[in-house]
């Protein structure tokens, strides 16, 4: 794969796809919760709400721990998009980061999803731009089939950055 500054990345719409389901979710429940109480199956209702509750719960736990973001990355700076689904703003980077603020290219290694049916989501890998303390990460690309590794090495060498890895897969010999 060869990578070309200004590199273009989007890694937020597996967020946003997760996001957008829980959201409809919350709708819903609270759709049912408002039809229960308007028809007066306040007992219903009640359990809706219970349910709508964990179901909150839930959505803003997804909501503080997305990754993704939108941006370009040039030789000297990567600049950043806020991240917002629906009008609604999402934590994370944005704005202008200067490329010495930045300590190395992180390769993070993910387990596959387990076999089901003969399918498999099968190992991926993150690939991050890995700021200092006061720096965001940034997710740069996610990979899949063990690519993680060479994207990891192009971004390090464009940017002349150390390429560090996180979890990788360990080799079992016998």
């Amino acid at each position: 794969m060869a990578i070309t500054l200004p590199y273009r990345f989007d890694t937020s719409s597996v967020w946003h796809t997760i996001l957008k389901g829980a959201f409809a979710l919350n709708a819903v429940l609270l759709l049912g919760v408002l039809v229960k109480l308007l028809t007066g199956d306040w007992l219903t209702a009640l359990g809706l709400l219970v349910v709508e509750a964990v179901v909150f719960g839930f959505t803003r736990v997804f909501v503080r721990f997305q990754d993704g973001s939108v941006g370009t990355l040039y030789r000297d700076r990567v600049e950043v998009e806020p991240n917002a689904l629906l009008g609604i703003p999402l934590p994370g980077p944005r704005g202008t980061y200067d490329r010495d603020r930045f300590s190395a290219i992180r390769v993070e290694f993910l387990m596959g999803q387990i076999i089901v049916d003969g399918q498999s989501g099968g190992p991926h890998e993150l690939v991050w731009l890995a700021g200092h303390p006061s720096t965001p990460d940034v997710l740069l690309a996610r990979t899949d089939e063990r690519t993680g590794r060479a994207v990891g090495a192009e971004f390090g060498a464009l940017l002349d950055l150390p390429v560090e890895e996180k979890n990788p897969p360990r080799v079992v010999t016998l």
